[in-house]
């Protein structure tokens, strides 16, 4: 079982990314945050509910995040998109850390190697503050942050914590700009342009980001 289990739960995980761009395609919703927009705001009094349903499983549907949470802006506006966005990532990390912890640690962990047992030290040791740095940045990997914290020893509450904040300011990014895609050419979409550019390269004013991406002469 201790063999079995881990391979059955990645050909489920295979078998719903399938589903799921089965249904995508079935709905008619492609890459783009206008398909996503047209979609809800086409289900009336459910498309609230239903877009956060899309944030949640957004990897299952093959949707990026910055395409669902662009999207929200565009539907609703930057600040119930924020909103939603933000709900529908706290959801999503609760799910994945959830199954996680409760498959994972026991069956999945210990046929993991030295690699994985290396970055859970350094996930451990700096805390929620890495899954929320991760979380936050519109282009930072959330997904696989959120799984490795269900497979470490954090705990559920300050991961809770790290993403609701975190989840928001993501979002805000995101439903930001979209907010102003309808008047795309106004000085609101290229103040929002500029504002998302800006939190992009963030990290490059950190000398280490910078070291790590370009070398060690990175000044």
């Amino acid at each position: 079982m201790r063999r079995v289990l881990p391979l059955a739960l990645l050909a489920l995980l295979a078998g719903l990314v399938v589903a799921g761009g089965t249904v995508r395609t079935h709905i008619g919703v492609d890459l783009s945050p206008e398909s996503v927009r047209a979609y809800v705001l086409g289900l009336g009094l459910t498309a609230q509910v239903v877009f956060v349903g899309l944030v949640v499983f957004r990897s299952f549907l093959l949707l990026p995040s910055m395409v669902v949470l662009t999207a929200g802006g565009l539907a609703f506006g930057a600040t119930l998109g924020t909103l939603l966005g933000g709900v529908g990532i706290l959801l999503s990390g609760m799910m994945t850390f959830g199954v996680a912890r409760v498959v994972g640690r026991e069956w999945i962990r210990p046929s993991l190697g030295e690699t994985f047992r290396r970055f859970e030290h350094r996930l451990e040791r700096t805390g929620p503050l890495l899954i929320g740095l991760a979380t936050a940045h519109p282009m930072g990997p959330m997904s696989p942050f959120h799984w490795v914290a269900g497979l470490s020893s954090i705990p559920w509450l300050p991961f809770l914590a790290a993403i609701g904040v975190a989840g928001c300011l993501r979002s805000f990014a995101y439903a930001y700009f979209g907010s102003t895609l309808l008047e795309a050419g106004s000085a609101e979409f290229f103040g929002a342009t500029a504002f998302l550019v800006a939190v992009v390269l963030l990290p490059l004013a950190h000398r280490g980001v910078r070291e790590r991406l370009f070398g060690g002469s990175a000044q």
